[in-house]
C-alpha cells in the first residue's frame, strides 16, 4: 500500500504537467496531419546506409569526416535502432520530440512569466504551429535540428537562472549543454560569448534590504533568488491586500530565507573559476574538432566551407532576413521560404502587420511597466533583456555566415523570442492579453504557410520517394524483392546511390542484397514482360510514380474480344497491341488439331483485309507490315476450332494460340 500511495502522490503532483504535455502532443499531431515519410533519400538515406554498414563506433564517432556531431549521431543511432525498417514512424517520432520541446518551452515560460500558465501554454502552441518546423517534422535529419534547438534553449534557461542569483550548478549545466549543442550542430559553438556575458552579469546586483512588515502593513512577497515577484502579472489591487501574517511570522520567514541565501552564496565558486571552466569547455570542443576532422573552420551549407564563402555584406543581409522571419515576414525564393511576404494574400499580410503592431505595443508596455511600476528592478530587467537579445543575435549570426538562409535555422531564434515575450509578460499586468492577441493573429498565418510547404526545396522530392515506396514495398510487400524494378526515364534525377540503396531500407529478412532500381528508355527494352518485372513511370504533375506494368502489357497485347491472356483466341477474335521500333510484326499461330489443309483464318489489320492464313502445319508464322510504335488491331475469323475441347471461355469455340514472337 505504501508504494501505491507514493505512486498516487507522485502522479497527483505531476498530473497537471502530464495533462499539458498530452494537450501539446495531440495538438502537434493535429497541425502536422498530412506530413509523412515513406521513402528516404539524400541525407536521410545516406544516414540510414551508414547505420546499416558501419559499426556503432564508426557511426557515432566518424573520425575524418567533414562533420563531427557525435551527440546527434548517438541520438540517430538510437532512433534507427528503435524504428528499424518502419520508415513511416519517423514523422510521429519527430512530432513527439517537438512536443517535448514545446512542453519545455511551456515550463520555462511559466517561470519567466511569473507563473502565468495560460500565457505560457499559448506560447507553446505558437511554437508548435510555426511554419519554421517543416524540417524538424518532415525529415529524419530533423532530429538534429530539434535536439540542437532543445539544447540551445536549455542553455538560455540555465544562464537566466544563474544571472538571477541561482547557484553555480545552473552555470555548469549551461556549459554542459553548450558542449552537447556544439556536437549536435557546430553552429551552436557561437553561443560561447553568451556564457561569458552571463558570467559578467550574474549575481552582481545588490537588492535593497526590506524591513519586516508590521502587522497589517501592505507587503508584496518576493524571492530575489528567482528574479521574479510572485505578484507580477496579477491585478495590482491584489498586492495591496493586508498581509494575513503577524510581524513575528514575517520576520522569522525573512530571516530563514536570508540564512538559506547566505548559505547558498557561500557555496558559490569564484567567477574566475567559472571563467576558466567556460574557456576550458570551448577549448575542449575545438580540440576534439581539430583531432577528429582536422580543422577548426565549420563546414557550410551544400558542401561549402564557411571560411571560403563568407562575405560580410551577405552575412548582414542574411541576418536581416532572419529577423524578418521571426516577425512573420518571409523573404527569399519560394523554395526556401514557402512564399515571400510580398507575394502572400492581402489578408495574410494584414494579419502579419497586425501581429507586428501587437509585438511593438508589447515591448512598449514592458518598458513602461518597468520604468513606472518596477523601477527597483530596472537593472535586473536590463541584464535579462541583454541576455535574451545576445542569445538571439548570436543564433542569427551563426546562421548568416553561410551561402543562404533556411527557415529551419530560424526556429531556435523564434523559440527564444517567444521565451523573451513570456519574460516581458511578467511585468505587463493586464497587458499580458497582448500575448494572446499575437498568438491568435499568427495562428491563421502559420496555418496558411504550412499548407504551402510543398513549395519548399525538398518537399517535391520527398513526395516522389514516398510514391516510389508506395508503388513498390507498399504495394507488393516483401514480394518486391523477387521482382526487378524498372523506371521509364529518369527526369527526377535519381542518382546511382539512391538506385542501389532505396529498397534495402525495407529489407528486414536479408532478401534485398541484389535489389536495385534500373532505368530504361521505354518498355520496348523487353521482349516479354513476365511476373518478375515491375515497370514504373514518372508522373511529374503530381510528383509521383505510376505502376504501368499492366498497362504496358495491355498495350502490347490488348485482349479486345474473343482473346485471352494465355494466347488462346476464339473462332472470331480481336487483339490490339503496340508495335515496337521495327517495321514489321511476326505472329506465331498454333492450332493443336489435325491439319487437313482446309483450316483457313481470314485476317484484317487496322481494318484492312490481309492475305488469308492457311494452315499447312500446326505452327504457322504470319508477318504483318507495320510502322514503328504503331497501335495495331488484328481481327481473326477462323473456319475451324479445336475439336472435343474440354472448355469454352466465351460464346464461341477456342480456335488457336496466337503470340507475338518477333519484330526483327
Amino acid at each position: 500500500m505504501e508504494i501505491r500511495d507514493r505512486i498516487a502522490q507522485e502522479f497527483d503532483k505531476r498530473k497537471e504537467g502530464l495533462l499539458i504535455f498530452a494537450v501539446l502532443l495531440g495538438f502537434g499531431f493535429v497541425v502536422n496531419v498530412g506530413t509523412e515519410i515513406k521513402g528516404l533519400y539524400m541525407d536521410d538515406l545516406y544516414l540510414w546506409s551508414c547505420y546499416g554498414e558501419q559499426s556503432f563506433g564508426e557511426f557515432v564517432f566518424p573520425v575524418g569526416s567533414t562533420r563531427f556531431r557525435f551527440i546527434f549521431y548517438l541520438a540517430a543511432w538510437l532512433e534507427l535502432l528503435l524504428l528499424g525498417n518502419h520508415i513511416s514512424l519517423i514523422v510521429p517520432f519527430n512530432i513527439v520530440v517537438n512536443a517535448l520541446i514545446a512542453f519545455s518551452v511551456y515550463r520555462i515560460a511559466v517561470n519567466l512569466s511569473g507563473k502565468r500558465k495560460f500565457i505560457s501554454l499559448s506560447l507553446a502552441f505558437a511554437y508548435l504551429i510555426s511554419r519554421l518546423a517543416y524540417y524538424q517534422i518532415g525529415q529524419m535529419y530533423g532530429l538534429m535540428e530539434s535536439l540542437g534547438l532543445w539544447a540551445a534553449i536549455g542553455i538560455l534557461w540555465f544562464l537566466y537562472r544563474y544571472v538571477n542569483g541561482r547557484d553555480t550548478a545552473s552555470y555548469f549545466l549551461a556549459c554542459l549543454l553548450y558542449f552537447a549543442a556544439s556536437f549536435i550542430h557546430e553552429r551552436y559553438m557561437v553561443l560561447g560569448p553568451v556564457l561569458l556575458l552571463a558570467l559578467i552579469m550574474g549575481s552582481v546586483e545588490k537588492r535593497p534590504r526590506r524591513k519586516p512588515a508590521l502587522q497589517g502593513e501592505p507587503r508584496a512577497e518576493s524571492d530575489p533568488s528567482a528574479g521574479i515577484r510572485p505578484d507580477q502579472g496579477r491585478s495590482r489591487s491584489r498586492t495591496n491586500r493586508p498581509a494575513m501574517r503577524t510581524a513575528d511570522a514575517v520576520y522569522a520567514q525573512s530571516a530563514e530565507r536570508s540564512a538559506v541565501r547566505a548559505a547558498a552564496q557561500e557555496k558559490k565558486l569564484p567567477k574566475w573559476i567559472l571563467f576558466l571552466v567556460s574557456i576550458g569547455v570551448f577549448l575542449l570542443i575545438q580540440g576534439i574538432r581539430l583531432v577528429t576532422i582536422g580543422t577548426l573552420s565549420p563546414a557550410g551549407t551544400g558542401g561549402t566551407d564557411v571560411a571560403d564563402t563568407f562575405l560580410m555584406e551577405d552575412a548582414i543581409a542574411h541576418a536581416w532576413e532572419q529577423v524578418a522571419f521571426v516577425f512573420g515576414r518571409n523573404s527569399g525564393p519560394d523554395y526556401l521560404c514557402v512564399l515571400p511576404f510580398a507575394d502572400s494574400p492581402e489578408n495574410i499580410q494584414n494579419l502579419i502587420l497586425a501581429s507586428n503592431v501587437v509585438l511593438g505595443v508589447s515591448v512598449l508596455c514592458f518598458i513602461v511597466c518597468v520604468l513606472i511600476f518596477d523601477r527597483s528592478r530596472f537593472f535586473a530587467h536590463l541584464k535579462n533583456s541583454l541576455l535574451f537579445l545576445a542569445f538571439i543575435a548570436l543564433c542569427i549570426g551563426s546562421s548568416s555566415v553561410t551561402i543562404r538562409v533556411e527557415m529551419r535555422w530560424v526556429y531556435v531564434v523564434y523559440a527564444a523570442a517567444l521565451l523573451f515575450l513570456a519574460y516581458m509578460s511578467q511585468v505587463m499586468g493586464y497587458g499580458g492579453v497582448l500575448v494572446f492577441a499575437y498568438v491568435a493573429l499568427m495562428f491563421q498565418t502559420e496555418t496558411y504557410y504550412r499548407s504551402h510547404w510543398d513549395n519548399l526545396y525538398f518537399w517535391p522530392n520527398q513526395l516522389r520517394y514516398n510514391s516510389l515506396a508506395e508503388q513498390t514495398v507498399g504495394k507488393y510487400g516483401d514480394d518486391i524483392f523477387d521482382k526487378q524494378v524498372y523506371i521509364i526515364g529518369n527526369t527526377y534525377g535519381l542518382d546511382e546511390f539512391t538506385a542501389d540503396t532505396f529498397l534495402h531500407v525495407y529489407d528486414s529478412e536479408g532478401k534485398a542484397d541484389d535489389a536495385r532500381l534500373l532505368f530504361i528508355d521505354s518498355d520496348f527494352d523487353f521482349k516479354e514482360i513476365g511476373d518478375g518485372i515491375l515497370i514504373l513511370a514518372e508522373d511529374p504533375e503530381h510528383n509521383a510514380y505510376l505502376d504501368v506494368t499492366d498497362f504496358v502489357k495491355k498495350q502490347r497485347f490488348n485482349l479486345a474480344y474473343g482473346s485471352y491472356e494465355d494466347g488462346w483466341i476464339d473462332e472470331n477474335a480481336k487483339i490490339v497491341f503496340l508495335n515496337k521500333e521495327t517495321d514489321r510484326v511476326v505472329l506465331s499461330c498454333y492450332y493443336p488439331g489435325a491439319i487437313t489443309g482446309n483450316e483457313i483464318c481470314r485476317i484484317r489489320v487496322n481494318g484492312k483485309t490481309m492475305p488469308d492464313l492457311i494452315f499447312t502445319d500446326n505452327l504457322m508464322y504470319y508477318e504483318i507490315p507495320a510502322a514503328p510504335y504503331q497501335m495495331i488491331s488484328v481481327e481473326f475469323s477462323c473456319n475451324f476450332h479445336v475439336r472435343d475441347a474440354k472448355e469454352t471461355r466465351g460464346e464461341e469455340n477456342l480456335a488457336m494460340i496466337v503470340k507475338i514472337v518477333s519484330d526483327d
